[in-house]
């Protein structure tokens, strides 16, 4: 199995935090947009932003499953 150094791991969380908090700011922009009887337009754009956010984690987590298996 491989093993992350310090630095690696600090990034990898890093990278990791960035989609995770976008995806919870557009959950509650989404909240608030169908609270508010925003367009349906507004409220879908805020769900494709969710989605491309969930794509990001799995490729990172998908580079990191990649890289253990090449140096296992």
């Amino acid at each position: 199995m491989y093993k992350f150094t310090a630095s690696e791991f600090d990034k990898f969380v890093h990278n990791m935090r960035n989609p995770l908090n976008s995806i919870t700011l557009n959950a509650e922009l989404g909240k608030v947009l169908i609270d508010g009887q925003a367009s349906t337009e507004q409220i879908k754009q805020v769900f494709s932003k969710i989605l491309q956010q969930c794509k990001d984690c799995d490729e990172m987590l998908g580079e990191i499953r990649r890289k253990n298996k090449e140096n296992s």
